[in-house]
Formats: C-alpha cells, structure tokens, sequence
C-alpha cells in the first residue's frame, strides 16, 4: 500500500498527524504520529508513493483502534 493512500484512509477515519524527523536531520524515514480517539500510532509516512510495510500497516491500525481488513484494495493483501 502506498503511503498516500493509507494517509487518505486515516483521515477518512478521523485521524491527526504530528510530522517529525529521525534522530538525525534528513536521515532515516519521516516518521509521524497518528491521533485517533486518545490513541497513538507511529508510522513511516515519507514521500506520497512510498511502499509501506504491511506489517507496520495493520499494526498502527490496530493501535489506532481501526480494522485493518477495511483498507482500500484487494482483500487478503494484508
């Protein structure tokens, strides 16, 4: 899943993002924290056609207290 289309899904379910940097200025994934009805998740959502891990994918989802199997695409994907 590419990262734009996760974003879009996640402010489609009522989600806030905080952009920050890795430790070190331009080095490593752009990770930002997603807000969801008290919960937090960190994802690496850097450039719009990054391919995202779908491991790290259905995690956040299941942090941010969301059901994975309602992502956009082919089912079982995950």
């Amino acid at each position: 899943m590419e990262s734009a289309t996760f974003r879009k899904w996640l402010e489609d379910h009522g989600c806030r993002f905080d952009k920050h940097e890795h430790h070190q200025r331009h080095e490593g994934p752009v990770m930002v924290t997603v807000h969801r009805e008290g919960r937090t998740a960190q994802v690496p959502l850097g450039g719009s056609r990054q391919d995202l891990d779908m491991r790290e994918v259905r995690e956040a989802c299941e942090r941010l207290g969301l059901d994975w199997q309602q992502l956009p695409g082919p089912a079982g994907r995950v």
